[in-house]
């Protein structure tokens, strides 16, 4: 896979904030916001008082808020996680008394664990205690972890500042001494199988940039050694364990494009490019004892390839796409092989035999249902299990039989005061080119009047699957109806639906939204306020409906948004501004840069009746820096022709993620707003 990366009280409005008098409304009054070198105090103390003018403002919808927390702060009846079996033992993050660990155990049948399970007997570890390691931090995200094959280290990566630089921390399994071994690096540590090597991947420091693979010997303290360096700026480097157990796969790649090498672990040595790197040629790799498994479109679709380890470049398709279907990714076992394919917008899986025959092909999600496939363990553990739920189907584990395609039921989580039966889902198409909407609501709680909360990203060929979420069930017990809009540019149709709302085509995804708003504003023959969400590029797409058409809006919540695409396109010193020229465009192409102005949220604010609207921004954001957010909606309060509330919060502990201790209040939080908003309309 790809590397990717005013306050109502009463009848009463309080004013926003007030500016100085060089902060007047234009988009230059706040560019300082960017000067975090010089003017890092003046920009803490504005954003602090817009923080200030925030809760105050929040508390008007504080009881919605509470509300919504008290109600999914229910514990609901989850399945069993699937245990995660590599190198003859399990693994599973879960929590213990309260709190998030990750525990150990001997590879057992599943039989046997649970009758250990029913006799209380269990005989699992706690290998780390991820709770007391984040309670040292006001931010911390596990990005990875790896126990080496003897058992005697546990390697982890993990991020303590939001930036997205993690680093690797080596802890002695029977001392409990814990090492830090490097800064400033990617979330991947793989193990050598003679216990000896340690691999990472390093970040450039300006960009953020992963780009150099390092060999850590253990029980030295001198430097890493540099295995390998990518230098052109518009490629990223990823790496990650092969299927067999003496070798990883290195990868390069940039939007369009990749380049694989195979790593020996023991002795750090590299192939060469299996296929050097070609614009638009994109391969997977994988390794087995005697053979080389390809996903390759080299010869123009994506087909399913094997060579023989001594001729790798004397390549047979296995398996060939069916037409109009894209193969999306495969899964490598001892006793089979498992394909992905789209059509359309349905996901199949073809089972092939260790021979390369095909046992089974059917659907992988039930009709209305959303799934996807979870890998149990290493390429000996023959386990591959799939998650699948809907809008309004709680979700359930079940293991994939890799020999007969047989599927079966692992564990299902339950919601004791939730009914199925009591929601409506469906899927309807909007305007000319029927633009997906997935959407749910509760069949007693709708009326003509109820609102819409619409959902919306579009970017990267990404797909927002319809998820089972509590919090979303919450909205519609309050009359909501809860939609997602798969605007082009997005993938609900595969690589062609991406690349209609990508790069010059951005605009389409876009007026997608703003149509896609329109009809759920009517929808059932009703008159509905809509309130708009996104969030990073969903941002790009929410605030740029915005823009075109504010009117169609009630409201909008906005986190961590891409708003300023000009200024950070133009800007190669950002992180992976390099590598997204085509999902963005590049601004020193006069076409491009027209398109982009034509879009660019910050850029086209008007003197217009904007909505209510909350933004977040995280202050160690690497992906996009938190002054985007900032100038954007400080730019449009001042410039809007309504009072609002638009409001700013700026959280200085997170960067372009959320702590997840914190997650369920800001989303309640937002939500909170949103329904305040929307019941103002109303």
């Amino acid at each position: 896979m790809k590397l990717v990366n005013a306050l109502l009280i009463g009848l009463m409005f309080v004013s926003p904030l007030s500016h100085s008098d060089d902060e007047t409304n234009t988009l230059s009054s706040f560019s300082w916001l960017q000067n975090v070198t010089q003017q890092q105090d003046k920009i803490r103390t504005y954003l602090e008082r817009q923080n200030q003018h925030a809760q105050q403002s929040l508390t008007a919808s504080q009881s919605i808020r509470d509300e919504l927390l008290s109600e999914w702060a229910r514990t609901p009846q989850t399945g069993s996680e699937p245990w995660l079996a590599r190198d003859g033992r399990e693994f599973l993050q879960t929590r213990v008394n309260g709190e998030r660990v990750l525990r150990v155990r001997k590879a057992v049948s599943e039989q046997e664990a649970v009758r250990e399970k029913e006799a209380g007997s269990e005989k699992a570890s706690t290998l780390l205690n991820i709770e007391a390691r984040a309670a040292e931090h006001a931010y911390y995200h596990l990005g990875s972890w790896s126990l080496s094959p003897n058992g005697q280290w546990l390697a982890i990566a993990e991020d303590i500042h939001g930036e997205e630089d993690y680093r690797i921390v080596l802890i002695n399994g029977q001392s409990g001494q814990a090492d830090i071994i490097a800064t400033g690096a990617d979330a991947s540590v793989i193990w050598s199988p003679n216990n000896q090597q340690l691999y990472y991947v390093g970040k450039e420091a300006k960009t953020a940039r992963p780009s150099q693979l390092f060999r850590h010997e253990i029980g030295t303290t001198g430097g890493d050694t540099l295995v390998y360096e990518e230098v052109d700026p518009a490629w990223l480097l990823s790496v990650y364990r092969a299927s067999h157990t003496d070798t990883a796969i290195v990868q390069v790649n940039n939007e369009s494009s990749t380049e694989q090498r195979l790593l020996r672990l023991n002795d750090g040595s590299l192939s060469a490019p299996l296929k050097a790197r070609q614009p638009d040629v994109e391969y997977y790799l994988d390794k087995t004892d005697d053979a080389l498994w390809m996903l390759s479109n080299h010869q123009g679709t994506k087909q399913f390839y094997r060579a023989a380890v001594a001729t790798p470049n004397d390549w047979h398709v296995v398996y060939a796409a069916e037409p109009g279907a894209e193969l999306n990714t495969f899964y490598l076992f001892e006793d089979g092989i498992v394909l992905t394919q789209q059509y359309e917008a349905e996901q199949w899986f073809i089972l092939l035999n260790a021979d390369g025959e095909r046992v089974v092909k059917q659907p992988l999600a039930a009709q209305g249902q959303v799934a996807w496939f979870a890998r149990g363990g290493d390429y000996a553990s023959n386990q591959l299990f799939i998650r699948s739920m809907s809008l309004v189907q709680p979700p359930r584990w079940e293991a994939l039989d890799l020999k007969s395609g047989t599927r079966r039921e692992v564990s299902a989580d339950h919601y004791p005061d939730f009914d199925a039966s009591r929601y409506h889902s469906e899927r309807l198409y909007v305007g000319p080119h029927r633009i997906p909407v997935t959407l749910a609501y509760r069949k007693g709680a709708l009326t003509p009047s109820s609102p819409v909360v619409l959902y919306g990203y579009g970017a990267y060929g990404f797909t927002m699957k319809p998820y089972f979420m509590p919090q979303t069930v919450s909205l519609m017990d309050r009359g909501v109806i809860y939609a997602i809009a798969h605007v082009r540019g997005g993938g609900y149709y595969g690589a062609t639906w991406h690349q209609a709302g990508s790069g010059m085509n951005k605009k389409h995804g876009i007026q997608d939204f703003i149509d896609v708003a329109k009809a759920m504003g009517r929808y059932q023959d009703g008159q509905r306020a809509v309130a708009a969400v996104g969030s990073s590029a969903g941002g790009t797409l929410v605030a740029a409906a915005l823009n075109q058409a504010p009117a169609t809006f009630a409201a909008a919540s906005l986190n961590v948004p891409f708003v300023d695409v000009l200024g950070s396109m133009a800007n190669p010193a950002l992180p992976l501004t390099a590598q997204q020229y085509q999902e963005w465009g590049n601004p020193a192409q006069s076409d491009q840069r027209e398109v982009m102005q034509g879009y660019d949220p910050l850029r086209n604010i008007q003197q217009k009746p904007y909505p209510p609207m909350l933004v977040r921004v995280g202050w160690d954001d690497q992906r996009v820096p938190f002054w985007e957010g900032a100038q954007y909606l400080s730019h449009l309060a001042a410039t809007s022709t309504r009072s609002g509330p638009y409001l700013l919060l700026t959280d200085f502990s997170r960067g372009h993620q959320a702590d997840a201790r914190h997650g369920l209040t800001q989303q309640a939080t937002d939500y909170a707003f949103l329904l305040h908003q929307l019941k103002r309309v109303n």
